[in-house]
């Protein structure tokens, strides 16, 4: 216990100091899960880097069922502690000044990465955008001391939040989650997705990351619509629950 409460002691004072300014700090919930004590040596640390979905938005209780918390309790040994680092509506140059300082500073034998979707609505380029998830990634890896999982863009075009941004919803759609922004074509879209994807897999492998491809879980809101929350957007707890097992699928203690 003396532990765990000496990391979230750390982490506050990492979050006030560190931060570059009073607005980012108050984002970030971070979370050490535990107490983990490990049996032998030292525990492993797990990082969790990326925007909405991380924090569990979407979730009934998010600080239980998002995601990194249910990845953490059923595929990592015991002997670890786990931050959840991430900030809602975080793109990948944000992260690089918000999460990846405090990250860093914690030395994690795990790292999982999930940043695609507020880069792509921002309009950042394919090519900023490798770029800048090559940078994060890069320096989490510390010369291949660390184990980063990282996760691709779902297929967007059948969210039902999706329809609610076009010009002409169909009734009972949810809110739109843009304020007002509108999607491109589904063809456009698609394109989009299939491009960053592409940019995610060419960083896993040149640095040596595993790639978690949850685009390949196919079309969710049609084969699993209780994997969409009630905001047509976000992962419900199952679908939290399901992208957690992926996560676990990749990991190799």
């Amino acid at each position: 216990m003396r532990r765990a409460l000496f990391a979230r002691l750390l982490i506050v004072g990492l979050l006030l100091g560190g931060c570059g300014g009073g607005q980012a700090a108050a984002a970030h919930r971070v979370t050490a899960a535990g107490p983990a004590q490990p049996s032998a040596g030292q525990p492993g640390v797990y990082v969790a880097l990326g925007a909405s979905e991380t924090i569990g938005i979407g979730a009934a209780h998010p600080n239980e069922e998002a995601w990194p918390q249910v990845f953490y309790r059923t595929a990592l040994p015991r002997a670890f502690v786990f931050y959840d680092l991430g900030i809602p509506a975080e793109t990948t140059a944000e992260a690089i000044d918000h999460e990846l300082p405090i990250a860093l500073s914690l030395r994690p034998t795990l790292a999982t990465v999930w940043f695609n979707f507020d880069d792509l609505v921002a309009g950042v380029s394919v090519v900023d955008y490798e770029q800048r998830l090559d940078n994060l990634v890069h320096l989490l890896r510390a010369d291949g001391r660390t184990q980063v999982l990282m996760a691709n863009t779902p297929v967007l075009d059948k969210l039902p939040a999706y329809a609610a941004c076009g010009t002409a919803p169909p009734p009972g759609s949810p809110r739109c989650p843009l304020m007002g922004r509108i999607l491109p074509a589904p063809l456009e879209l698609d394109r989009m997705v299939n491009d960053y994807n592409a940019a995610v897999a060419r960083v896993a492998a040149l640095e040596g990351a595993t790639l978690v491809d949850l685009h390949a879980q196919g079309e969710v809101p049609v084969d699993h619509p209780d994997f969409v929350s009630a905001d047509g957007f976000h992962p419900s707890t199952a679908g939290h629950a399901a992208i957690a097992a992926a996560f676990g699928s990749a990991y190799r203690p």
